[in-house]
């Protein structure tokens, strides 16, 4: 659907432009732009996203019969579409196209994003996770703050499902511009290499941006891990000149990017270091962790219910923008304490039962080795794991997680993930290929059996640790599917006695 003007904003060609290494063209203001040549584009713009010349040429020359009289078009195809394209239609060419489509849906809607205080987090694992802890301590300190990312959408109103992580410009800025009429006065925005790659985040100017870690993942859409950490690195041509970078150098590969960040960089970390912001663990238990955060010669205890080093670098990444904001840090502390859980992220699953149970998305090897590591320091007996596949294409990470399972647990449970791509016959063969030996692993593709068999099998003192997303494909309830957490409790509830001893017993 062709992009058209909010009530009140006026566009002009260079605005969109801006920044870009744009052939001449003439300035004008545009009242309708978009990037399907199928629609009506009366006197409008048209934004070819298309890389092969051939179609670019008749995608312009389509978007002409509908109206277009400008089209903007990637450098690299002028030499061989700039005798080509309709005369009746003004090329424009720049370095990319998918920048200024951004930048055009930004401005139609007034740039809603220059009205509120933004924060980019990026990261291959714990984006989720920071952006709580950071909500947590931004709603404390009496700042309202919209939210975007992998929980879905908060816009001041109630949280929503949201389809992609980092949703398509258009829709990324009507929602920052839902916020603003909401009232709030900053946006968290969760930002995906794929998102970065495809240069949706064009158009906006960071105030603070988060990095918790690069590793590799989404290689089937990048190619090469060198391609994946370039696209994560972009976020930081969007922070503002007197922005803040937050990073966790505890990560070797941020620390050996920190060369290329422009901005003042604010450290945390927590081995031993000279950070800006560090944290000392002091004790953790199956249901709650304790630790102190430094920040210079300020320190704050920290008592949190959810458990787990990812958990802590994400409330060491709050505390730095905390520090940068100037929040004190005992309102830093009260915001992440009024924090009790954060779905699919160690979420602890407690009905008085003798073991613990914990949900993860563990979406990627390293992220399930991290739950396996928490899951076995807070555990003296045995750990089971309900493994399934991650919801992508990237085969590649299927074997390496059964291998990681299959390492850290003592019972694994191969079993169906939680959306169609993960169910896969293919998916399912991946994961066992991984493992060494064939009775490594219990096989149950039926995902609520699967969950059944651990909790049936799992004794005092032991822990079930469930991989996979927040929607399980459990036995339909009025036409929806029943979310893991909810079959657990009431499987715990009605074959689990309690762990609590009576005299009658």
């Amino acid at each position: 659907m062709a992009i058209t003007l909010k009530e009140g904003a006026q566009v002009r060609l260079s605005t969109i432009l801006e920044g870009e290494n744009a052939s001449s063209y003439r300035d004008a203001e545009i009242k309708v732009c978009g990037v399907d040549a199928t629609e009506s584009l009366p006197h409008g713009l048209f934004i070819c996203l298309e890389t092969e010349p051939e179609a670019a040429s008749a995608a312009v020359e389509q978007a002409a019969a509908n109206g277009a009289i400008w089209a903007v078009l990637n450098a690299s195809l002028e030499e061989q579409t700039s005798d080509a394209l309709p005369t009746i239609v003004e090329a424009i060419y720049v370095d990319d196209a998918r920048s200024v489509y951004s930048r055009a849906c930004h401005a139609f809607r007034g740039f809603p994003g220059r009205k509120l205080r933004l924060v980019g987090v990026t990261g291959t694992a714990g984006k989720t996770t920071l952006s709580v802890a950071l909500g947590g301590v931004l709603a404390e300190s009496g700042m309202r703050f919209g939210l975007i990312g992998s929980l879905g959408v908060y816009t001041g109103v109630a949280l929503r499902p949201l389809a992609e992580t980092t949703p398509d410009p258009e829709l990324l800025a009507e929602l920052l511009d839902e916020m603003v009429e909401a009232g709030c006065v900053g946006a968290i925005v969760e930002a995906s290499s794929i998102a970065l790659a495809e240069k949706r985040l064009a158009g906006l100017e960071f105030d603070a941006v988060c990095l918790t870690n690069i590793r590799r993942d989404h290689l089937d859409y990048h190619g090469s891990v060198d391609a994946y950490r370039r696209a994560k690195m972009q976020i930081f041509q969007y922070l503002k000149p007197d922005g803040v970078a937050i990073c966790n150098v505890d990560d070797r590969v941020t620390d050996a990017a920190m060369h290329l960040i422009k901005q003042p960089v604010l450290t945390v970390g927590v081995r031993p270091s000279t950070c800006n912001v560090t944290a000392t663990p002091v004790e953790r238990n199956r249901s709650e962790q304790t630790f102190y955060i430094s920040a210079g010669s300020d320190a704050v205890p920290i008592r949190t219910k959810i458990i787990g080093k990812e958990y802590i670098y994400a409330c060491l990444e709050a505390a730095a923008l905390a520090v940068a904001w100037k929040i004190d840090l005992l309102t830093y502390a009260r915001g992440i304490e009024r924090i009790d859980c954060i779905p699919c992220r160690m979420e602890s699953i407690e009905v008085g039962q003798s073991f613990g149970v914990f949900l993860d998305r563990a979406s990627a090897p390293y992220s399930l080795t991290s739950a396996l590591e928490t899951t076995r320091a807070v555990t003296q007996g045995r750990v089971f794991c309900v493994l399934c596949a991650p919801n992508d294409l990237d085969r590649s990470k299927r074997q390496l997680m059964a291998i990681a399972a299959e390492s850290s647990a003592d019972f694994c449970i191969v079993t169906s993930g939680n959306l169609p791509e993960s169910q896969s016959a293919e998916a399912l063969d991946d994961l066992r290929r991984g493992f060494s030996k064939k009775d490594a692993y219990y096989d149950e593709p039926d995902r609520r059996k699967a969950i059944e068999w651990a909790l049936s099998h799992a004794e005092l003192d032991d822990a079930v640790l469930i991989v996979g997303q927040d929607v399980s494909t459990l036995a339909p309830i009025n036409e929806r599917y029943v979310p893991d957490r909810q079959f657990i409790r009431n499987w715990l509830s009605n074959n689990q006695p309690s762990a609590e001893s009576y005299w009658y017993n």
